[in-house]
C-alpha cells in the first residue's frame, strides 16, 4: 500500500501535465485529424461507398490508438541520458521504469477513455470490447517495454531527435494507419501481422470491425505476451550495459 501511494502522486502529474498543456495535446489532436482526413479523402475517391464506411472505420480506431501508444516514453528517457538528469533518478528509492510509465499512462488517460467510448459506439459486439480492454493492459506494457529499449539507444547515440522522423516511419508503415496491412500480399500480411505496432493499431481496429473470433483473440494475446517478455528481458539487459557507459555529465 505504501508503494502504491508512493507513485499515485507521478500518475497525478501526468494528468495535471495534460491540462497544463493542453495547448501541445490539442494541436497533436489537431493533427492527427487532419492526417486522418486527407487519409480519408483519398479512400473516398478510391472505394465504393460500401468498402469507405469499414475502411472509415479502421482509419479513425488506428489513428486515435497511436495518441495512446505514443513514442514519447522514448524521447522522455533518451532526454533524460543525453542530459545527465538521469542520475536524479536511479540515485532515488523510486523505479525509473513505474516513474516513467505511471507518469505516461496519466498523460494518455483521457484519451483512452475517449477511445473506450468510441469502441463502444463502433463495436456491436460487448464482449470484444472487453477483451480488447484487457489486450490494451498488457499492449500498452509490452510498447512501452520496446519505447524503453529504443531509448536506451541514446547512451550511445548523443541525440535520438534526428531518428524521429525515421521511427515515426515505420510506425506509420508497420501500424497500418494508412491502410489496412492485410491489404498486402498474404504472404507478407502472415508474417507482418505480427509485428508490435500492428498488434497496437491494425489488430485491435481489425477485431472490432470483424466481430473477432475466439482462437484469433488468443492468438494475438500470445503474440503480444511473448513481445512483452522479449522486449523487457532487452531493456533490462541493454540497461545493465549502458549504465556501466553512463557518464551523467549532459549534453
Amino acid at each position: 500500500m505504501k508503494k502504491i501511494k508512493k507513485y499515485m502522486p507521478i500518475l497525478y502529474l501526468g494528468m495535471k501535465d495534460n491540462l497544463v498543456f493542453r495547448s501541445n495535446i490539442i494541436l497533436t489532436i489537431i493533427l492527427q485529424v487532419a492526417n486522418l482526413a486527407v487519409s480519408l479523402w483519398i479512400w473516398n475517391l478510391l472505394l465504393p461507398h460500401s468498402d469507405f464506411i469499414n475502411m472509415a472505420r479502421y482509419l479513425i480506431l488506428t489513428n486515435t490508438t497511436t495518441l495512446i501508444f505514443t513514442t514519447t516514453p522514448l524521447y522522455y528517457l533518451a532526454g533524460l541520458i543525453s542530459s545527465g538528469r538521469l542520475s536524479m533518478y536511479i540515485t532515488k528509492p523510486i523505479s525509473l521504469f513505474w516513474y516513467i510509465f505511471l507518469y505516461s499512462f496519466g498523460r494518455q488517460f483521457y484519451i483512452l477513455i475517449f477511445y473506450l467510448v468510441l469502441l463502444v459506439i463502433l463495436s456491436n459486439n460487448f464482449i470484444i470490447v472487453v477483451f480488447l480492454f484487457f489486450y490494451f493492459i498488457v499492449a500498452n506494457f509490452m510498447f512501452f517495454n520496446l519505447m524503453l529499449l529504443l531509448g536506451e539507444l541514446s547512451f550511445w547515440i548523443i541525440n535520438m531527435w534526428p531518428l524521429r522522423n525515421g521511427i515515426n516511419a515505420i510506425y506509420l508503415l508497420l501500424g497500418g494507419l494508412y491502410f489496412p496491412l492485410n491489404m498486402l500480399d498474404k504472404r507478407i500480411y502472415s508474417w507482418l501481422q505480427y509485428n508490435p505496432f500492428s498488434l497496437v493499431t491494425d489488430v485491435p481496429a481489425r477485431l472490432i470491425i470483424s466481430g473477432g473470433n475466439t482462437n484469433a483473440i488468443i492468438k494475438y494475446f500470445f503474440v503480444v505476451f511473448l513481445w512483452l517478455v522479449g522486449f523487457n528481458f532487452l531493456r533490462k539487459y541493454i540497461f545493465k550495459i549502458g549504465i556501466k557507459k553512463y557518464e551523467g555529465v549532459g549534453a
